[in-house]
């Protein structure tokens, strides 16, 4: 009897290792389908991997630093040569990347100092129309000539295509009072 325990011990064991993932990273094509019915359906998309190329969050977060610590010219090598951004006042731009520095350069020469406290970032991939994208959540606080603080709270969709980002926006709202 000890045999028969100790022989299909040994086969569910081995059983066990030969169908787990050993990479340690999440096998993405078997998730389980989403059976629930919602009361929206998505406008954009709602097919969505997470997490995915957590590279485009270190390439967005590095612009963040750069843009926190004025270094404008250093951001150009991370955007494509055409970029959209929409802000959370109701600015559209779209042009050159160069004319997005320059934008940029004249919205910190209007600040002493600034940072940025992030809550948390997320890479994600969306699957019906193969698109990646970073996700970041923030507290701005922007120190003016005066020395009066400005702090915002922010989120940010930065779109990155071939490894540059090529559209972002931005909202913003006030953080509550104690």
């Amino acid at each position: 009897m000890k045999q028969i325990i100790g022989v299909a011990s040994i086969i569910f064991f081995l059983f066990a290792c030969n169908t787990k993932n050993n990479t340690g990273i999440a096998d993405k094509t078997s998730k389980p389908g989403d059976t629930l019915t919602y009361a929206y359906k998505a406008t954009y998309s709602s097919d969505i991997t997470v997490p995915s190329h957590p590279e485009y969050g270190q390439l967005v977060l590095t612009v963040w630093k750069l843009f926190e610590s004025k270094q404008i010219d250093s951001m150009k090598k991370y955007y494509a040569d055409t970029v959209t951004y929409n802000n959370s006042s109701g600015f559209h731009f779209y042009g050159s990347s160069d004319e997005l520095l320059n934008y940029a350069r004249k919205d910190v020469e209007g600040s002493d100092s600034l940072r940025f406290d992030i809550s948390m970032w997320q890479s994600l991939h969306l699957n019906d129309k193969n698109e990646d994208w970073v996700y970041i959540w923030a507290v701005e606080r922007r120190y003016g000539k005066d020395g009066k603080a400005d702090t915002s709270l922010i989120h940010e969709q930065w779109k990155v295509e071939n490894g540059k980002v090529s559209y972002f926006n931005q909202y913003t709202a006030k953080p509550a009072r104690k």
